[in-house]
């Protein structure tokens, strides 16, 4: 072979050496996954709430979404769980994820046979009631033992899975009711993720700090804040922190200036969402906000990315 072809050959694969830092460097870019997620509180199933949500999954089917069902929707008087499973169903996407959502509903706990329990409530409200449904506000981990709460969660998750439902693993209590007895109870359960903790800055933009929600949280996350990232929170269950909280909590520019703390702080994983209840009030906050993240992330020269359940 001439020395031409040879040093054609050097050059060549010198040009080629040069270019794998820059290839590596693309796609060693730093990023940033956030978790969509969705309370079902267990209140309603209103036609302007799941159009909402159905009018979001058509305007981006990139976004999966993990759905925290609650199971009280099919065990109340009068309803017909097979027609309610399927109005869930009509807002999710294959690849979404079925994850578990409580409150203490009274109809819910006496229908897993159990005492029902009307305090204390974060609500601030009388839980006690002689008719209809109640327990919203009952905080399940302050009102209830752990044997009480693996009972109950065993329970709900059975109902998920007779309406078709996957088998949840993950799960968030409601108001971010959880404590040691509520994680040692889904951890029993089977649950590999929770997504209960939260900033009590966040819950306080919404109730005021003399609320027993704020109270309670501060006690059950004193240190949360919105730079907090997963981590074991028990041998086999890992906390993934609502470090965005929901949109009902946070406005548009509020949700985009904990994505820009977060990207500035370099950490990797944002949990945001909504509840399916109120969809229609603020479903657009974070419609809004999606672009002008993207945004920020483009200029900071990082990846966001949707997590994906499947």
């Amino acid at each position: 072979m001439s020395r031409f072809k040879l040093r054609l050959l050097a050059l060549a694969a010198l040009l080629s050496a040069l270019q794998l830092p820059a290839m590596a460097e693309d796609i060693a870019l730093p990023t940033i996954t956030l978790y969509m997620t969705v309370d079902w509180e267990g209140w309603s199933l209103d036609e302007e709430n799941l159009d909402a949500m159905r009018q979001f999954r058509r305007k981006h089917p990139e976004i999966p979404m993990l759905h925290l069902l609650n199971p009280v929707y099919f065990i109340r008087p009068g309803v017909d769980a097979s027609d309610t499973a399927q109005k869930i169903k009509s807002t999710l996407l294959p690849s979404d994820a079925h994850g578990l959502h409580l409150h203490g509903w009274k109809s819910l706990v006496e229908h897993c046979e159990l005492p029902y329990k009307s305090e204390p409530s974060f609500g601030g409200v009388h839980e006690a009631c002689a008719e209809g449904d109640c327990g919203y506000t009952v905080s399940l981990e302050y009102a209830y033992s752990e044997h009480e709460l693996t009972i109950l969660t065993g329970c709900s998750v059975d109902l998920l899975v007779q309406q078709g439902f996957d088998w949840p693993k993950s799960f968030r209590a409601g108001g971010w009711q959880l404590g040691p007895k509520l994680a040692s109870a889904i951890l029993k359960n089977g649950f590999l993720m929770d997504t209960s903790r939260t900033a009590p800055q966040l819950v306080a933009r919404r109730w005021d700090e003399s609320s027993n929600l704020v109270k309670m949280v501060r006690t059950l996350h004193a240190d949360g804040t919105i730079l907090d990232q997963p981590y074991e929170l028990l041998p086999g269950l890992m906390e993934y922190p609502n470090n965005a909280s929901l949109a009902d909590y946070t406005r548009t520019d509020e949700l985009v200036e904990i994505f820009r703390t977060l990207v500035a702080n370099n950490k990797s994983v944002m949990v945001l969402g909504f509840h399916q209840e109120s969809a229609f009030n603020y479903l657009d906050r974070l419609a809004d906000a999606i672009p002008l993240m993207q945004q920020i992330a483009d200029e900071a020269g990082v990846h966001l990315q949707w997590a994906r359940f499947h």
